[in-house]
């Protein structure tokens, strides 16, 4: 009989536990099938549920990165626009108000991104500060900047915070996954002690697999074959 490895998908997972269980069922007149699917259906439960837990955070984080996404546009506008009121308060290309703002150019405030980001906007906070002393508007640009730094921030946080939780959800349905193998193995073992000499009927309660047909013969789709499939997509920025 086939048994699912780790690189087994958890849809699989769970439903070779269901099948092993509805199975088991048909045997009420055998006691020691029941105490087999009475350990084998928690276990199968238990990585559903994680694998849903852990796929609602995932899904969870689109929004998040959208957000940081949107905050990266929104910082690199409101550069842009300080550096043209800068360049409108001098009167000229490269005068005192934007070179001291702008030492560089906005090229290395721009281009970064994520805390790279976040950091040149500070320093360019900075910046205005220093400038109240000879330009009166300082305060009110830097007002502007310190705006979408904070949003850029929340952003950036709620981000890690997400991918945070995804991943704890993620190590916790490995855990779970974990345990099914276990069960699983044990309930093989529990349906081989009970007819030891009769590989068809050790058959009859579980699933393949895999299969190396295009279509199974009960008209299921083809399942991954042994060492292929099975990751998951990790959270990206």
């Amino acid at each position: 009989m086939q048994s699912p490895t780790l690189k087994t998908p958890v849809e699989k997972c769970v439903r070779l536990c269901r099948f092993t269980v509805r199975m088991l069922g048909k045997f009420a007149d055998k006691p020691p099938l029941a105490a087999v699917a009475a350990k084998l259906e928690p276990a199968g439960g238990a990585l559903e549920s994680a694998q849903q837990g852990y796929a609602a955070a995932v899904t969870a984080l689109v929004p998040v990165r959208v957000d940081v996404r949107f905050a990266d546009w929104t910082s690199g506008r409101a550069v842009r626009a300080a550096h043209r009121a800068a360049e409108t308060a001098d009167g000229q290309k490269g005068g005192r108000i934007t070179t001291h703002l702008f030492p560089n150019g906005i090229t290395p405030v721009v281009q970064g991104f994520g805390a790279a980001e976040v950091a040149e906007l500070l320093n360019l906070e900075g910046r205005y500060d220093a400038a109240t002393g000879f330009w009166p508007e300082a305060a009110t640009e830097k007002a502007k900047i310190a705006a979408v730094r904070k949003q850029y921030q929340d952003a950036l946080g709620a981000r890690t915070t997400g991918m945070q939780q995804a991943s704890n959800l993620r190590a916790a349905r490995d855990v779970a996954k974990e345990d099914f193998l276990d069960a699983y193995g044990k309930a093989q073992a529990g349906v081989r002690g009970e007819f030891t000499r009769d590989r068809a009927m050790q058959e009859l309660f579980f699933d393949r697999v895999w299969t190396e047909s295009a279509v199974e013969d009960d008209g299921e789709g083809n399942d991954e074959e042994p060492g292929v499939g099975g990751g998951d997509p990790t959270p990206t920025a």
